[in-house]
C-alpha cells in the first residue's frame, strides 16, 4: 500500500475538521478536488475512513485508530526535513504551491532536484494547490508562489510567465478514425474541453475548422481531473502536455502529436502583487524562469 503525504495532510485536514468544506479550503482545494484525493487515499487504503452526512463527515472506527499515527507519521516528516536541511547556515523556507495542469506539465521530481543539485540554502515546501484557487492562496499568503498551467489574472497576485508546453491529443485507439494514430485520425470524435470562451479550446476549435476534423466539442465537465476520467474512459479524446505524454499512454491510450504553435499552454508563477516577494522566493522565482526557458 503506498501512502503520499499529500494524501495523509488530506485525511487528516478531513478527521481534524470534520467537513470537505472546512478541510478543502485549509489545503487551498475545491471541495470537488479535495473529495476526489480523500476518496484515493480510502481506496488505496482499501476501506472507508469516513460516514458522509448532512451533518459532515463522521470518522469510521478505523480513522479513529490510525489518526494518531498519520500524525506521527507527518510529524516525523517535518523532523526529517528539519535533520537533513540541518546546518550551521539558517535555511530559508519557501512556500512552493503547484496546480494540476503544472504539475501534469513538468518533472517536479526532477526539477526539485535540480535546484537542491546548485547548493540554494533554502527548503522548498510544496503542496499541490487547485487551479481556481491558486490565486487565493498567494494573494493570502499561504503560499509564496504557485505554478499555474495559463495565466491567471486576480486582485493582489501577478503571473510570470515562464514557459510554453506543446501539447498532444491522448485518445484511446479504438476510437481514432481508420485506425490511423495521427491527426486524421481525430476526425469527428468528441473532444472534452473546459469552456467555448477557454483561450485553448477556441485555438482548438479554429484547427479543427482548418483542418476539417469536425470535433464534436463538449464541455459539461470544467474540471480537468474529470476530462481526464472521460478520456481514460473511451468517450473522446483531450489534451495533454507533450512532455509528459507518456504518462498517459497506458491501457490504449495514444498520445498524438498536434504540431500547431497555437495549441501550447503557458506554464506560469503566480506572485503578490500586493506585498514583495522574500528574497528566498525572488530566488526561487529567477531560478525557475532560467530552469524553464
Amino acid at each position: 500500500m503506498d501512502m503520499d503525504i499529500h494524501g495523509l495532510t488530506c485525511f487528516r485536514l478531513a478527521y481534524e475538521s470534520g467537513s470537505i468544506g472546512k478541510a478543502a479550503k485549509r489545503a487551498y482545494l475545491t471541495r470537488q478536488g479535495f473529495s476526489g484525493a480523500l476518496k484515493s487515499v480510502e481506496a488505496e487504503w482499501g476501506h472507508p475512513l469516513f460516514v458522509r452526512g448532512p451533518l459532515g463527515l463522521e470518522p469510521t472506527a478505523l480513522a479513529h485508530a490510525v489518526y494518531p499515527k498519520v500524525v506521527e507519521a507527518l510529524t516525523a516528516y517535518d523532523e526529517v526535513q528539519r535533520l537533513c536541511a540541518a546546518d550551521s547556515r539558517p535555511v530559508e523556507t519557501v512556500g512552493l504551491g503547484v496546480a494540476y495542469g503544472a504539475l501534469l506539465s513538468l518533472s517536479l521530481d526532477e526539477m526539485v532536484a535540480a535546484f537542491a543539485g546548485e547548493g540554494h540554502r533554502m527548503s522548498l515546501d510544496i503542496d499541490i494547490v487547485e487551479p481556481v484557487l491558486a490565486a487565493q492562496c498567494v494573494a493570502e499568503g499561504g503560499k509564496d508562489l504557485v505554478l499555474v498551467a495559463g495565466s491567471i489574472d486576480a486582485p493582489g497576485t501577478r503571473c510570470v510567465s515562464l514557459c510554453r508546453i506543446p501539447l498532444c491529443a491522448a485518445v484511446h485507439e479504438s476510437l481514432l478514425a481508420d485506425g490511423r494514430r495521427d491527426v486524421e485520425g481525430l476526425r469527428g470524435i468528441t473532444w472534452f474541453g473546459l469552456s467555448e470562451t477557454f483561450p485553448l479550446d477556441v485555438s482548438l476549435g479554429a484547427f479543427s475548422r482548418e483542418r476539417g476534423l469536425r470535433l464534436a466539442m463538449d464541455y459539461r465537465w470544467h474540471d480537468y481531473h474529470l476530462i481526464l476520467d472521460q478520456m481514460r474512459q473511451k468517450r473522446g479524446a483531450c489534451i495533454v502536455p507533450a512532455r509528459t505524454a507518456e504518462r498517459f499512454c497506458q491501457d490504449g491510450i495514444v498520445a498524438i502529436a498536434l504540431d500547431d504553435p497555437r495549441l501550447t499552454w503557458e506554464v506560469s508563477a503566480i506572485v503578490p502583487s500586493a506585498r514583495p516577494l522574500s528574497r528566498a522566493a525572488g530566488t526561487v522565482l529567477s531560478w525557475l524562469e532560467r530552469y524553464l526557458a
